[in-house]
């Protein structure tokens, strides 16, 4: 347990001295002030425009349709086809660390930034409101809260998806070039095939909003969540299967 947690803090570090992270976290943190100012400064001209209680959700929907996937994206580029490319994952094979060690520990620091731009985003956007003169009541606030973890859920089951995928490449450039394309066809094949979405992670990115809508049955609730879960597991299975077998 020990050397599992001295390498997931090794990992962590690793990732906030790189450069493309810190700008994604201070982006992360900017993006909604921003728009919440540009929102503030608009309603004497466009009245339907202002920041409501309504305002961390709204920012919630952009951040996991686009934002958090580019992220998720760049930061699983950098931990396993880039240290591939520059010959450093051998030297996190020579340290007293077993290649699940290696693999779990990045997964987890993965995760973390997953959860730790959510945190982010759903503080800024409250204080947002908070400036804003909009106050929510404790139910929605409740139901924020709610929303935020179901987004955290389906956004670590994309990245469980993409570490898999990852394990097909040596260079950071390619896996960049076929992931993005493998997102935006998997984000338009439910267009093209209605029964695509069901049993594809990349079709849940909005996934949070079925949990603020009182009308969705929770069988339906507990079946998404259920198959969300199962593919977080199966992918990072199918992903250390692949990784404990690369050639590093």
């Amino acid at each position: 347990m020990h050397r599992w947690r001295a390498a997931y803090l090794n990992e962590l570090y690793l990732m906030f001295y790189r450069k493309k992270v810190v700008m994604f976290a201070i982006f992360s943190a900017l993006l909604p002030i921003v728009l919440a100012v540009s929102l503030q400064a608009l309603q004497p001209f466009l009245g339907l425009f202002a920041v409501s209680q309504s305002f961390p959700i709204e920012m919630l929907s952009i951040y996991t349709s686009i934002w958090i996937p580019l992220l998720i994206l760049t930061i699983t580029a950098d931990l396993f086809p880039g240290e591939v490319g520059s010959r450093t994952m051998k030297l996190a094979l020579l340290r007293p660390n077993s290649r699940f060690q290696v693999y779990g520990t990045k997964a987890a620091a993965l995760v973390t930034c997953i959860a730790g731009i959510l945190i982010v985003l759903g503080i800024v956007t409250s204080i947002c409101n908070i400036f804003a003169g909009t106050t929510s009541s404790f139910t929605e606030t409740m139901g924020m809260l709610k929303a935020y973890v179901a987004a955290f859920v389906s956004m670590v089951a994309i990245s469980s998806l993409f570490v898999f995928v990852s394990q097909f490449f040596k260079s950071a450039s390619g896996y960049m070039v076929f992931a993005l394309i493998l997102f935006a066809a998997a984000k338009i094949a439910p267009f093209l095939l209605h029964n695509f979405a069901a049993f594809s992670p990349t079709s849940y990115t909005d996934w949070h909003m079925l949990w603020l809508n009182q009308s969705v049955s929770n069988g339906k609730l507990v079946t998404t969540s259920l198959f969300l879960v199962s593919s977080c597991m199966l992918f990072m299975a199918l992903g250390y299967y692949k990784f404990d077998r690369k050639e590093v």
